[in-house]
């Protein structure tokens, strides 16, 4: 069975990354494989200790943005199965393990003017560098 794999964070790349991904599951009978990464921000814990509800705040910000996915992929492509993996720990590495025996993985960026042009995003960037199977970038166009 194949698998389609999709990094979800709440940003318009994956947006952009998510509607790609399950038109392209669709004619594959693919799983779209949703993944979340989450973690306290060190900026926040170098304040002092944070408490289990500062943990427990983020985990569920991760949980709310998979079930959103869900939903938006059953109104685009309503025969396509989706899974969800949520995983504390940082998002390129994360997306890494959880996609390795994915079929495509599928990533976005912004599309920028000028220099920034040559620049992909930190996550797209280390998928790129690091994946053991087949990339999509998807380019966002400035509007």
């Amino acid at each position: 069975m194949e698998t389609v794999a999709v990094f979800i964070n709440g940003t318009e790349e994956a947006a952009a990354s998510l509607e790609f991904g399950a038109h392209e599951a669709a004619p594959r009978q693919a799983t779209l494989r949703l993944i979340a990464a989450w973690d306290v921000p060190a900026s926040i814990l170098s304040g002092g200790v944070a408490g289990q509800e500062v943990y427990d705040e983020f985990r569920e910000t991760a949980e709310a943005l998979l079930a959103e996915a869900v939903a938006k992929v059953a109104e685009l492509e309503p025969e396509v199965v989706c899974e969800t993996r949520l995983v504390r720990g940082q998002p390129g590495p994360v997306f890494l393990e959880e996609s390795r025996d994915a079929t495509l993985i599928v990533a976005a960026r912004k599309r920028q003017a000028g220099i920034k042009e040559l620049v992909l995003g930190s996550i797209s960037r280390h998928i790129l560098n690091h994946a053991e199977r087949p990339v999509v970038v998807i380019p966002i166009l400035p509007r």
